[in-house]
C-alpha cells in the first residue's frame, strides 16, 4: 500500500484548529509578563508570549504586537491608558511556575497581585516623569521594554472598555474580534539588560 502523501519523508499532515500556534504545531516564543495599570493605579501582570517585533525599521519609531483576550485585565488596561512594560523573564522554574499562575483568567488584579513573588519597581519612564503614572517593572527581568500603545493606528482610537464587543472590527489594532485583540504599541528604549545578557549582546553585535 502506497504511504499517504502526507507521510512521505517523515512528515505528517495536522489539522489547523483554535489555538493553532500551540494545539497543531510547534511555535518558538517568548515568555512575558506585560504589566499595565488597573483602575486603581495598581500594576497588573499578565503572562504572554504572543509578544512580536512589529515595526522594526524604516519608522521614526520602533514597535511591537501584542495579541490577547479582549475580555483580559491586560486588554482593558490599555485601552484605559494606553501603557504597559514587557517584562521578559528567565527560565528559572519558580519563574515559570508563577507565570502560569499570573496567566490564569478571571481574577482581579488585587486577587492576582496579592502574592506575587516577583519585585516590582519604577521603570525609566516614571522616573523621568514622576508626575505621571506607569506600569511597575518586574525587578528580576532580564529586559523589560516600556511601551505605549499606538492607538490612532486602523483607526483604533475610539475603542473603549465594554462587556461585549459587536461588529465592526478592526483588522490589526484595537479591536479586532468578538474575543479578540491586537496592540500595536511604541517602544520608548529597552532597559534593565543584565550584565550576562548585555555582553551577549554587544558580542553579537560586533559580529553585524
Amino acid at each position: 500500500m502506497e504511504k499517504k502523501l502526507e507521510e512521505l519523508n517523515g512528515f505528517k499532515n495536522l489539522r489547523i484548529v483554535d489555538n493553532f500556534y500551540q494545539t497543531s504545531s510547534f511555535f518558538p516564543m517568548p515568555t512575558t509578563e506585560i504589566g499595565t495599570l488597573s483602575e486603581s493605579g495598581q500594576t497588573n501582570l499578565g503572562s504572554y508570549s504572543l509578544c512580536f517585533p512589529y515595526y522594526i525599521a524604516g519608522k521614526d519609531y520602533y514597535a511591537m504586537l501584542l495579541c490577547c483576550r479582549n475580555s483580559s485585565n491586560t486588554a482593558k488596561n490599555i485601552l484605559r491608558t494606553g501603557k504597559c512594560s514587557i517584562n521578559f523573564i528567565t527560565d528559572k522554574r519558580k519563574y515559570f511556575k508563577e507565570a502560569v499562575r499570573l496567566g490564569y483568567p478571571g481574577e482581579t488584579t488585587e486577587e492576582k497581585m496579592k502574592d506575587c513573588i516577583f519585585t516590582l519597581v519604577d521603570g525609566k519612564r516614571a522616573r523621568e516623569n514622576p508626575n505621571e503614572a506607569y506600569p511597575k517593572i518586574i525587578q528580576e527581568a532580564f529586559q523589560v521594554f516600556e511601551c505605549t500603545w499606538v492607538k490612532e493606528l486602523d483607526g483604533a482610537e475610539n475603542d473603549v472598555v465594554k462587556d461585549e464587543y459587536l461588529p465592526p472590527y478592526h483588522q490589526f489594532n484595537g479591536i479586532t474580534s468578538q474575543y479578540g485583540a491586537h496592540f500595536i504599541i511604541k517602544t520608548s528604549g529597552i532597559q534593565n539588560l543584565k550584565d550576562l545578557y548585555q555582553n551577549q549582546y554587544q558580542q553579537a553585535k560586533a559580529l553585524v
